[in-house]
């Protein structure tokens, strides 16, 4: 039964990036190291299913030639999306705000749907973590414990509550598979509702979305304590080598810690 809870997903998320290529290896070492092979009942007869997998959850129109560089695709699912198939409710809600970020939400979700362990692990398709080990170390020393059911997020702009509340950070998300699968299915139809355009930033959204999955109004008198119980941090500093980016940086490769991230969610 402990392998079986063990047993890791990661879900690459966004458009196709030359990147993946880097990180993919990494990602599939770590994940059949933490594999689990369950016996099953077949049409066929008796069999075994590997619990545990890698998807990569990409948009229609992304450059599918990466995805031929890939030499060893065993235990790995593609998962090609559509903007035909977003909700129309959508295209209310002008550029900003809900339109864009329902990109992020719904290509996540459609990953997590396809994922097999019993951890899941959500990182993004433009950035490389080959020491992913010791935040998935963290989730699987916690299932056990009442922290079980947290999140646990990177601190790649993860902000402190006086500056932004309920400011996660969504580079790496990483909780068991009922919790994620919940929670971005609500991230998803949040992007759809009338209040969407309020939201300041896109981890916010996701943030409120991940404490109202769990039946907890993201009140923000509340806003700190809130966090403090349902999220863990883990540190860049903590997966050595990791490369991150973002847009106000244009993409580049980016490796250091920059000032303001919260590091321990006890700081908040």
């Amino acid at each position: 039964m402990e392998s079986l809870e063990n047993s890791l997903s990661i879900v690459i998320q966004g458009p196709l990036n030359e990147r993946i290529l880097e990180s993919y290896p990494h990602y599939l070492r770590l994940i059949k190291n933490a594999q689990h092979k369950r016996k099953k009942i077949n049409s066929e007869g008796s069999g075994y299913k590997t619990m545990g997998n890698l998807v990569i959850s990409y948009w229609e129109g992304d450059n599918e030639k990466i995805l031929e560089k890939i030499k060893d695709k065993t235990d790995i699912k593609l998962v090609k999306n559509y903007k035909k198939n977003l909700p129309e409710s959508i295209k209310k809600l002008g550029s900003r705000g809900a339109s864009p970020w329902i990109l992020q939400n719904y290509s996540t979700s459609r990953g997590l749907a396809k994922c097999t362990g019993n951890i899941c692990i959500k990182v993004r398709s433009d950035e490389i973590y080959p020491f992913l080990v010791n935040f998935y170390e963290k989730i699987k020393n916690n299932l056990h414990s009442p922290e079980r059911t947290r999140f646990f997020t990177s601190d790649i702009f993860f902000r402190r509550d006086d500056e932004e509340k309920f400011h996660i950070s969504d580079h790496i998300i990483g909780a068991v598979k009922c919790l994620m699968i919940s929670a971005f299915e609500e991230s998803t139809l949040e992007c759809t509702r009338e209040r969407a355009y309020k939201y300041k930033f896109p981890e916010q959204l996701i943030c409120q979305s991940m404490l109202r999955s769990r039946n907890i109004e993201p009140k923000p008198y509340k806003s700190k304590i809130l966090m403090q119980n349902n999220f863990e941090i883990v540190p860049i500093t903590q997966m050595p080598n990791s490369i991150w980016t973002c847009s106000y940086r244009k993409y580049d490769k980016l490796y250091s810690q920059e000032s303001g991230w919260v590091q321990d969610i006890k700081n908040i």
